[in-house]
């Protein structure tokens, strides 16, 4: 009786992830073969389907993961430095008061990460010239430069302005975006492990903590995260 209640449970949630289209792939042209084990054979059409019994699997191993980071105060960088995962990306870094970067993502900033503090450290300093009006006082073009500058660091800063040392563990969606390929790259370097949300494109020889499945739909990463959150928090 109670196996039966599980497999019902799971048919629920993978009927869920399909509504979401968590299964979808890319164009098989795109297959990286570390991704084959976690799709379906489709002799019919061009477009690679994920095994959800496989994803759910990894669902689980990350939450599992990640709830665990958490329980030992941890700090979990979150990133997701493009377009359809920006939200999704800050509602789990939110969800655990964790750091984030959804805007893009700063080459060395693993790396040469007290470099990067300095930037962070002087975008505070504008932070407080902004809120005491201090800014308002400039010259018009300095006072305008400023501006410019501060507003593009509160689009990439504003989620890690806290951070004062590395991270213990990187999240990522999207291994095969560009700057991301970095992101994972400063973390092997570092020796920081790397947990992600992993399309049929992405390269997940290195990692043991991923989720294979549709890494580029909205709706897809939004599920995704939404499911962690949840099962971290232990109601999942």
């Amino acid at each position: 009786m109670e196996t039966k209640i599980i497999e019902e449970i799971k048919s629920k949630i993978i009927e869920e992830m399909m509504k979401a289209g968590c299964q979808y792939g890319r164009a098989k042209r795109f297959t990286h073969p570390s991704m084959r084990p976690f799709l379906i054979r489709n002799k019919r059409g061009n477009i690679e389907f994920f095994n959800l019994e496989k994803t759910l699997e990894g669902l689980e191993k990350v939450a599992n993961f990640l709830k665990k980071a958490l329980s030992e105060n941890k700090t979990i960088l979150f990133v997701g430095a493009k377009p359809a995962a920006e939200e999704a990306i800050k509602i789990i870094a939110d969800a655990f008061n964790m750091p984030y970067l959804n805007y893009k993502w700063v080459g060395g900033f693993l790396t040469n990460f007290e470099t990067i503090k300095t930037r962070i450290a002087y975008f505070k300093e504008l932070l407080e010239k902004e809120k005491s009006g201090e800014i308002e006082n400039y010259p018009p073009k300095d006072k305008q430069r400023i501006l410019r500058e501060l507003e593009k660091m509160k689009k990439i800063y504003s989620g890690v302005i806290n951070m004062e040392n590395l991270p213990d563990v990187l999240f990522i969606v999207d291994l095969a975006y560009k700057s991301h390929k970095i992101a994972l790259s400063e973390a092997l370097k570092k020796n920081i492990p790397v947990c992600a949300l992993a399309g049929s494109d992405n390269d997940v020889s290195k990692l043991e903590y991923f989720i294979p499945a549709n890494d580029k739909a909205p709706s897809s990463i939004k599920f995704i995260i939404n499911y962690l959150i949840e099962k971290i928090k232990g109601n999942g």
